[in-house]
């Protein structure tokens, strides 16, 4: 190696040795140092000796110094390499501990080189292992090296064939739909509901048709996969389809159908479900998750229902779904029966009424909220403080501070301090100032936010 010394006039090499054009020996003694003179010098990296040719010390520097980084880069790719190697074989380790590790490590290394032993881990009896390979999996495959999972759909290890499918949908690819789509008759309900998930994310309405002759399948996961994969699909034609599961046996089903049918959004099946609202003989269940399916589709049809729901329905838990709907329809006309809500003897259809007259922002709800204020729920009397703030009207000021220093709940301080701010009423100021030094930092913080928008 070498080092260079600077004087006034030039800059004198210091080498190890010297060397003539034609290879011979030079003594350092002898020569003179002139900043023009033409030299060679040897570098030595680890073991190898690199010859160059310099005029300028300058670009000799860059040159080891790119050397020594090429030398760092690739013993750092070799030391990686035996690393995976190491990886990949402790994957096959009979010691369960050192598969966990393995894989957890492969799952951040990103090698292609353990693709194949990632693969093969997918079978592995413990479920850990399997879930970092899969993930190793997903972080090191791209989309389109996608078909090379769909021989594993047919593996003879079921969790093969369920992390290929898995794998599937993460990646993304749509030629594997027909893969996918003969996969969703696996023997196995584990196969069958992953592909059926991999459908719905994967996102091609194609595959609806598919999906439909699931909806009926012997077990509650394949069909609640199926509901949720139709609502991700957003195929019009499958709103229908998914009427019959508001009845099913699973509640997790009826919940997933539900949501499944507000998401497509095909207002078709209002009638539909206005008719299994109005049956007599309907239970609660299916009258509660076709109310939450009208509430979300905001058809005006579904008005009058759904306030006869909210007056007159026994189940205490349909009258909450119903007033939450109402909210969701923005129609001013449910007012009168959402202020009634207020005083229901169950606790979350009041929170559902104030929630949604907030929603509505009808002056007409003002009085009710206020006395609401009171209520002996805390979670109510929060909802009411939020609604008069979104309304807006100043007649509720006294009672929002007088809410905000009395309440002994601090989530109610602090949404009667941010109605506060939203009314923006000067007779709140010094009410603000004093709740901004507050040593409860929540309340604290709203009461600045709300002295805040005083100023715009």
């Amino acid at each position: 190696m070498r080092c260079w010394q600077k004087s006034k006039k030039f800059v004198k090499p210091i080498l190890r040795c010297r060397l003539k054009d034609d290879g011979t020996a030079l003594d350092v003694s002898t020569l003179k140092a002139e900043p023009r003179t033409s030299w060679k010098a040897c570098a030595f990296l680890g073991q190898g000796v690199l010859p160059f040719t310099c005029r300028k010390p300058g670009k000799t520097l860059v040159m080891l110094w790119a050397v020594c980084l090429l030398w760092v880069v690739l013993t750092a790719m070799a030391a990686r390499a035996d690393r995976t190697e190491e990886l990949i074989h402790a994957l096959s380790s009979p010691q369960v501990s050192l598969r966990v590790d393995a894989a957890q490590a492969l799952a951040t290394m990103k090698s292609p080189r353990a693709i194949p032993a990632l693969l093969k881990a997918l079978g592995d009896p413990v479920v850990s292992v399997r879930a970092n390979a899969l993930r190793a999996l997903a972080n090191t495959l791209k989309p389109e090296e996608a078909p090379l999972l769909v021989p594993y759909l047919k593996n003879q290890s079921v969790y093969r064939r369920a992390g290929a499918a898995e794998l599937l949908g993460i990646l993304g690819d749509r030629r594997v739909l027909p893969a996918l789509e003969t996969a969703v008759n696996d023997r196995s309900v584990i196969v069958r509901a992953e592909a059926i998930t991999a459908l719905g994310e994967i996102g091609d309405p194609r595959a609806a048709r598919v999906l439909w002759g699931r909806l009926t399948d012997v077990s509650p996961r394949v069909r609640l996969e199926a509901a949720v994969a139709l609502g991700r699909l957003r195929d019009p034609a499958s709103a229908d389809r998914l009427l019959p599961l508001l009845q099913d046996s699973n509640e997790s089903v009826r919940i997933a159908a539900a949501v499944s049918i507000a998401q497509i959004g095909n207002r078709s099946v209002v009638p539909a479900l206005l008719q299994r609202m109005q049956m007599m003989s309907t239970d609660p269940d299916l009258k509660y998750y076709a109310a939450y399916a009208l509430g979300r589709l905001g058809d005006k049809r579904a008005e009058v229902t759904l306030i006869n729901a909210l007056e007159y329905g026994k189940n205490r838990y349909l009258r909450a779904q119903a007033a939450a709907a109402l909210g969701g329809l923005g129609q001013k006309s449910a007012v009168p029966a959402l202020i009634l809500g207020l005083q229901d003897r169950f606790v979350l259809v009041r929170f559902a009424s104030a929630q949604a007259l907030g929603w509505l922002r009808d002056r007409r709800a003002v009085s009710a909220l206020i006395r609401s204020l009171h209520d002996p729920n805390e979670d109510v009397r929060e909802q009411c403080a939020k609604a008069l703030g979104l309304i807006g009207d100043k007649t509720a000021v006294p009672a929002l501070i007088y809410a905000a220093f009395h309440d002994t709940d601090d989530a109610i301080l602090k949404a009667a301090a941010l109605a506060l701010g939203r009314i923006k009423d000067r007779r709140a100021v010094p009410a603000l100032e004093q709740l901004s030094r507050s040593p409860n930092p929540t309340v604290n913080e709203a009461a600045k936010w709300a002295l805040t928008q005083f100023k715009r």
